[in-house]
């Protein structure tokens, strides 16, 4: 059992690290993090740069709900930060053309010119880190960062559903 607390702690000490530095990169003076990733998403439409799109994501606006879903977060938090974006004259909600019931979200020109500055400071922190790390290194890092983000998800899943039947 040691093992297993001497684990956590040092999970728990390098996570704290990690957030501290983390919280003092900022992307650019007019976006926030958590703005700059919802930016991201949505120039993306919902999915990392490089990934296909379905047919659906080829042209058009991204609907906050499909935004959401790709983003796993909640829909009243993003459609918060939308709405910063949007008075901020970064997004623009748009109306489908085929269902005026349906309103799309697109990044404005404005938005992609804070982006690209938002790119080229956050680029050069990037490149610093992995330049520190190694390509290899930091594409391993990324990959492992993805996996214990999913064994989280599932084990804080797996918990949730053991109390509710418990309680039960």
């Amino acid at each position: 059992m040691k093992g297993l607390e001497n684990n956590a702690a040092e999970l728990f000490r390098l996570m704290d690290r990690v957030r501290k530095a983390w919280q003092s990169v900022t992307p650019c003076e007019h976006l926030s993090k958590s703005q700059f990733g919802t930016l991201m998403a949505i120039a993306h439409h919902g999915r990392m740069p490089g990934q296909s799109c379905t047919p659906s994501q080829e042209h058009g606006a991204l609907t906050l709900t499909a935004l959401a879903g790709a983003m796993h977060q909640s829909l009243p938090a993003l459609s918060q930060r939308v709405s910063a974006l949007e008075a901020q004259g970064y997004v623009e909600r748009v109306p489908d053309p085929d269902d005026r019931r349906v309103i799309g979200v697109c990044v404005t020109p404005e938005g992609r010119t804070v982006m690209e500055v938002a790119y080229r400071r956050f680029g050069s922190i990037l490149s610093q880190s992995i330049d520190y790390l190694g390509p290899q290194n930091f594409e391993t890092l990324l990959h492992l960062l993805g996996e214990l983000a999913i064994a989280l998800e599932q084990a804080v899943a797996t918990q949730e559903e053991e109390r509710e039947s418990d309680s039960k």
